[in-house]
């Protein structure tokens, strides 16, 4: 499925205001930041990780509790994280830097975003930061929503993709479990939760018309909008506060974010 965005290369912006490029991986550099955050974050040292980005505005104040609740979403930041990061070069330009970074399996260089604060260092930049400073401690917890609305999104898409196929070979539409049974659908759905969305299908009588609704197993903390699609392929989303969605909801555009 998605690869998930709440990952770190949200940091990645282009920022290119020259001002010498250099190879510079001394203590406290943007070049020395950027390595040792990929080198903690891959050992699952989170809160040192973040620590050396604007990620930790989103760090302060959070219990333990809440912090081993958002150890899993960490989690599945690191193993997407390759072993090394080649380090290119940097350009630093008064209080911004970018460092240049070439990671495995990949053609060209990518560029990480640096801003100096309180005179160090920091990977991230001004409108992530302003952002930070608003949502504070609920950030992690907001993007988890996002990225589990976004989810189900793609969750449904699969599902509309299947029933479709269904349809031509049936002429009918099937249940959600009769779709993983064929392998329509992911066998990540046989229990119809995925993700923090809990999924139904269902038909009517003759098979001709179906209905699919995806709601948050948690709401307010796995996601916020409930999800409604049916054999117009429309997907259609609404915060009802945890119940299911009808087809008078709006239709759902993906965050673009």
């Amino acid at each position: 499925m998605m690869n998930v965005k709440a990952a770190l290369l949200a940091f990645v912006l282009c920022l290119l205001t020259a001002n010498g490029l250099a190879q510079d991986h001394k203590a406290g550099s943007p070049s020395f930041v950027v390595k040792k955050f990929y080198e903690l974050l891959h050992a699952k040292r989170y809160a040192e990780g973040f620590n050396l980005s604007i990620y930790r505005l989103a760090l302060e104040g959070l219990s333990a509790d809440e912090l081993r609740e958002l150890e899993p979403d960490f989690e599945r930041m690191a193993t997407s994280l390759p072993d090394t990061v080649d380090i290119r070069g940097e350009q630093i330009s008064g209080e911004k830097a970018t460092v240049f970074i070439k990671l495995p399996n990949e053609t060209q260089s990518q560029e990480v975003a640096l801003m100096k604060v309180d005179g160090q260092w920091i990977i991230g930049d001004r409108d992530t930061q302003k952002e930070l400073k608003k949502l504070g401690r609920s950030y992690f917890f907001y993007e988890r929503m996002r990225v589990s609305e976004a989810e189900a999104n793609e969750w449904l898409q699969e599902i509309l993709g299947a029933e479709l196929v269904y349809f031509k070979a049936k002429q009918r539409y099937a249940q959600l479990d009769e779709l993983v049974k064929l392998g329509g659908v992911s066998n990540q759905l046989a229990d119809g939760v995925v993700n923090g969305y809990r999924f139904v299908v269902q038909t009517n009588m003759n098979g001709q018309e179906f209905a699919v609704t995806a709601v948050p197993v948690t709401y307010g903390k796995t996601g916020k909008l409930s999800f409604y699609a049916d054999q117009t392929n429309l997907i259609r989303a609404e915060d009802k506060a945890g119940h299911p969605a009808t087809a008078s909801a709006g239709a759902y555009f993906p965050d673009k974010k």
